[in-house]
């Protein structure tokens, strides 16, 4: 029955994790705009989250066999140099972050970030099979799919409280959109507060749809072709650059490492999926030719702007990590930052800079930055270790973190970032 409950609440909160379902208990302003990286809230899947910890806790630390293996002399000598620098690293967060201005927005943000990797251990630890998680993962990126269709077409994102969804239309100013000549196009959103947060969701969804695909029965192929393509196509609606690349980078990996594995039959079944995915590409580019151009060619305002925005942001950074290379700027307040030190942008809203890994470091300096990678790598090696195609997924996940903050300064992206990784070890005990 413990088994049962926890294994429900696990998928379930895989299957809502794109939604932004939240109660706000403080508002906060930043150059007389929302400020959304200092905003109180709770989102409704953390209940969720720590339920799963705990209840995690509960069944790993009440064994007796834990508490023989933790105490033996063999094992600390093993452990003891993990301990330690776990340890340091913690007393140095407290002293570094304890006198911060804001420290109740800064220390938001570490609770989710530690919320996140304490996920990513339960998932590595679960006895749920891989494949039930992937599956449920992908059904939820089915979703988002449908969703990201509907609103193109449409051309809205309805809103509704209890969803977490904020109205959106091609004429609002701040929205995401792709202009022409002659028209302004209102980007896909899904459940997400912007396109490239969705794009980088679906990109990862679809390649973790390719890894189900190579080991399902035959019976299930109509379902997972009309998934995939769903899927796919909410991707192109999302219009997102940075995510079409994690997809052509993880889609190339992931058929190298099945070519390396000798695996013809993985190989042929990623094949006919690619070969589709161009198809459906050349069908939506030649309809709309006019949009796909205009991402392409940044020749309009919009696309000036943002890539002037980013050129920009990536020199603020560099001049910010070399004025606070040890302990950062505090973690959560790359944004708070530029308002103390920089004049506001032209746009009007304070963005952290589109990297996050040059955003990490800004925020936590380099010791804490360090540490941060070399979890990342442990997972990455487990990863290897265990199955291989999945780094695939990992490597998306990466490259979509080099043109975005989503993955590293929102809730959202901290637990899609985590849950990718901790799915990932479990891939052998299934």
């Amino acid at each position: 029955m413990f088994f049962k409950i926890l294994k429900f609440l696990t998928l379930a909160f895989i299957f809502l994790l794109p939604w932004q379902t939240r109660w706000i208990y403080g508002s906060a302003t930043l150059n007389n705009l929302p400020w959304e990286y200092g905003t109180l809230s709770f989102y409704g899947t953390e209940i969720l989250l720590w339920l799963i910890v705990i209840l995690t806790g509960i069944r790993v630390f009440g064994k007796k066999t834990f508490w023989q293996r933790v105490g033996s002399r063999e094992n600390f000598n093993k452990r003891w140099p993990f301990i330690l620098i776990g340890a340091a690293i913690a007393i140095y967060g407290i002293c570094s972050y304890v006198s911060l201005p804001v420290a109740v927005v800064s220390g938001q943000f570490m609770s989710r970030a530690i919320g996140a990797i304490c996920l990513s251990i339960c998932l590595a630890l679960s006895e749920i099979k891989f494949s039930k998680m992937a599956l449920v993962f992908w059904l939820s990126g089915v979703g988002q799919g449908i969703l990201a269709i509907m609103q193109f077409f449409t051309q809205k994102v309805v809103a509704s409280k209890w969803l977490g969804l904020a109205a959106h239309t091609a004429s609002d100013t701040g929205a995401s959109v792709v202009q022409t000549a002659t028209e302004r196009v209102l980007r896909a959103y899904g459940s997400f507060g912007w396109p490239n947060s969705l794009g980088v969701f679906l990109a990862v969804a679809l390649i973790i749809g390719v890894i189900i695909f190579a080991n399902a029965h035959r019976r299930f192929w109509p379902y997972l072709i009309a998934g995939q393509m769903i899927v796919f196509i909410g991707l192109i609606f999302t219009f997102s650059r940075g995510a079409w690349l994690a997809l052509i980078i993880g889609l190339l990996l992931c058929l190298i490492i099945y070519l390396k594995q000798k695996n013809k039959f993985a190989c042929l079944i990623l094949a006919k999926q690619i070969i589709a995915f161009a198809l459906i590409t050349v069908v939506l580019l030649i309809a709309y030719f006019p949009l796909f151009n205009a991402r392409a060619s940044a020749d309009n305002y919009l696309e000036q702007l943002s890539l002037n925005e980013r050129t920009t942001q990536y020199q603020i950074a560099r001049d910010i990590i070399f004025k606070h290379p040890l302990i950062g700027v505090g973690p959560g307040l790359y944004t708070y930052y530029l308002a103390g030190h920089y004049v506001a942008p032209t746009y009007g809203t304070y963005q952290p800079v589109h990297n996050i890994s040059v955003l990490a470091l800004a925020e936590l300096g380099v010791f804490m930055f360090l540490g941060f990678v070399a979890l990342v790598i442990w997972f990455a090696v487990r990863i290897w270790k265990t199955n291989p195609i999945y780094l695939s997924v990992v490597i998306a996940l990466l490259v979509a973190g080099m043109f975005d903050h989503f993955l590293w300064s929102l809730y959202a992206g901290q637990i899609l970032f985590w849950v990718v990784l901790g799915m990932g070890v479990r891939v052998k005990s299934s």
